[in-house]
């Protein structure tokens, strides 16, 4: 009896030991997934160089290091020297050759039949490739590598892409079916779809790494459509005729699926139907957080928990603010979001990021505003109202625009052509267009500012105005600033003295004699611009002049290391050069 307790407590122990190993084992193979990160680059090392209508490479102090001999030059990571250079173009079959190499101009990465970049063209910065991977192929597969060569998964893949809208996240192609890995080589979706897609989900905290993934199969009846989330899960399988994520709900814990089945829509909120599929059109309103909703050409209203606001019988809904505009035959009706019926004498108001205020039009289209509890404080009586801030209004009135302060009335009187709120900051740009004049009023709208033939430039913590021979710097409640008080990282400064300009280092003593027309700030490579009748030249920090002014460029703040000119044509495009500026 002793014997067989003492057996049944050894075998316990036992599948005790194994649970824990297993235990063990599955902690340790999960804690070494590790989650990608996208890079995040703020100081670039490598630049494209473009002569002769061929690309080369420099780096930040305008040093060669690879001359400008090869048709095409991509840099995947400006802050890492490898360099994928293309030649020998075949126009007839799309072919061409390809090298890497390195800061020496060294070719590197020779082991492998070809490395390519992988493009990310809608990635979130300013540089259109995967930053942290590279594409390798050898035996005819594909696979990819981190930057010192390293293999991150074997070549396995028939292709493999970058996914657009979901940086980190590449497509990849295996026995003709498509799927999902990420940058770490990690698998989030077997490659058995005949498409996949992110489904475009972006925050400003996380840009697109929340998003999901919509994928596609093609059957007898046609396409149809499925849903598996950022962690590889299968929420939809591939039955539907249409899926779309409504993106302007912002929640990273429930996904909210727009689809389509057999004409007909509704709407899931992760796995669960909220809005049955039996509707010709949905419409998300993304203010009041309501469905407008179409069955037998009737409309009505659902809420975002798919509860009926307002029933399938009227004829055309309008959301505006906080207010639902229902009409039936002739007859218009008015209900707040909750579908409460509401007396008023507005034909539509208009919410305002000022919960106090409402913007309220009559039915003669003439615009005023109200507070919460629906007492007029601006008379309809104007051709558009628009908030600004605090309690400030812009206001139209016979073509002119002016500022409507609520409790003092008008402040800034009906002369400007147009006047608009520089984002993110309470301060006003009022434009007078005959004399292409800007007045810049701060927070308290008082006048700080007036300069004709200027351009505004808004950074983080100052708005810039420049002109062809003026600079002005506001800080972010609209005050006037110096560029010493603003630009921190900076030892040398613009300054001007009887018209012109020159640079003046912290301790206010002249680097540069003011002797242009105007300057460029220094940039973080130590460059400026100067220019002088009608065309620019380069400085560096030293004082030392590389280019006199003998470049005629026709932006007002080029950007410049060492000789070269910085060309801009955005989503990456970019590159240096001292052609493509006349002399």
């Amino acid at each position: 009896m002793k014997s067989t307790r003492n057996m049944i407590i050894a075998i316990i122990i036992a599948i005790i030991t194994i649970i824990v190993a297993i235990s063990a084992i599955i902690v340790n193979k999960n804690a070494n997934v590790k989650q990608y990160k996208i890079e995040k680059i703020d100081k670039y090392n490598y630049f494209k160089l473009y002569q002769n209508q061929k690309y080369g490479v420099i780096d930040e102090r305008g040093n060669t290091l690879i001359n400008a001999e090869y048709e095409v030059i991509n840099i995947p990571n400006p802050t890492k020297a490898v360099f994928i250079c293309y030649s020998d173009y075949n126009e007839t079959t799309g072919e061409y050759k390809t090298k890497v190499l390195n800061e020496k101009n060294e070719p590197i990465l020779t082991n492998f039949e070809q490395v390519l970049p992988l493009m990310c063209e809608e990635s979130t910065s300013n540089i259109p490739f995967e930053k942290s991977v590279l594409k390798y192929k050898q035996n005819g597969k594909y696979g990819i590598i981190d930057f010192s060569g390293k293999k991150i998964t074997k070549p396995i893949y028939e292709e493999i892409e970058s996914l657009e809208y979901k940086e980190g996240t590449l497509i990849i192609k295996q026995n003709g079916k498509y799927g999902i890995i990420d940058i770490n080589g990690k698998q989030i979706i077997k490659p058995e779809y005949d498409k996949v897609e992110s489904d475009e989900y972006y925050t400003s905290e996380n840009d697109y790494m929340e998003a999901g993934f919509i994928v596609q199969n093609k059957t007898e009846e046609g396409y149809r459509y499925g849903y598996i989330n950022k962690e590889g899960k299968k929420i939809l399988e591939t039955q539907y005729n249409e899926i779309n994520r409504i993106v302007e709900i912002k929640s990273n814990k429930d996904i909210y699926l727009l689809v389509s089945k057999n004409g007909k829509y509704g709407v899931l909120k992760n796995e669960q139907e909220i809005i049955s599929k039996i509707y010709e059109e949905i419409e998300y309103n993304k203010q009041n957080e309501l469905f407008i909703v179409q069955k037998d050409s009737k409309q009505g209203v659902i809420s975002l928990e798919g509860k009926e606001i307002l029933p399938i019988e009227y004829d055309y809904i309008l959301l505006t603010g906080s207010k639902i505009t229902a009409k039936r035959g002739e007859s218009t009706e008015i209900y707040n979001k909750k579908g409460d019926k509401e007396r008023t004498q507005y034909e539509n108001s208009i919410e305002t990021a000022n919960e106090n205020y409402t913007i309220t039009m009559d039915n003669e289209e003439r615009f005023g505003v109200a507070n919460k509890d629906g007492q007029t404080l601006i008379k309809n009586q104007y051709q558009y109202i628009e908030y600004a801030f605090d309690n400030y209004f812009i206001v139209t009135q016979n073509g002119k625009v002016g500022v409507i302060d609520i409790n003092r009335g008008i402040i800034i009187n009906f002369q400007y052509d147009i006047i608009q709120k520089v984002k993110d900051k309470k301060v006003l740009q009022a434009i007078e267009t005959k004399t292409n004049t800007i007045e810049m009023y701060n927070s308290k709208l008082e006048k700080q500012i007036s300069i004709q033939d200027a351009i505004l430039y808004t950074y983080d913590n100052y708005i810039k105005l420049l002109s062809n021979n003026d600079m002005k710097y506001l800080d972010n409640d609209g005050n006037i600033a110096s560029n010493k008080e603003l630009l921190k990282n900076n030892e040398i400064y613009a300054y001007s003295k009887n018209g012109k300009w020159g640079f003046i280092n912290s301790n206010d003593i002249i680097v540069v004699e003011p002797n242009y027309d105007i300057v460029t700030e220094f940039n973080q490579y130590g460059y400026a611009g100067i220019k002088k009748d009608e065309k620019w030249g380069v400085v560096n920090k030293e004082g030392k002049i590389i280019v006199e002014p003998s470049y005629k460029i026709e932006w007002n703040e080029p950007d410049f290391i060492s000789k070269y000119c910085k060309l801009n044509f955005g989503y990456g495009f970019e590159y240096y050069t001292d052609e493509l500026v006349t002399k």
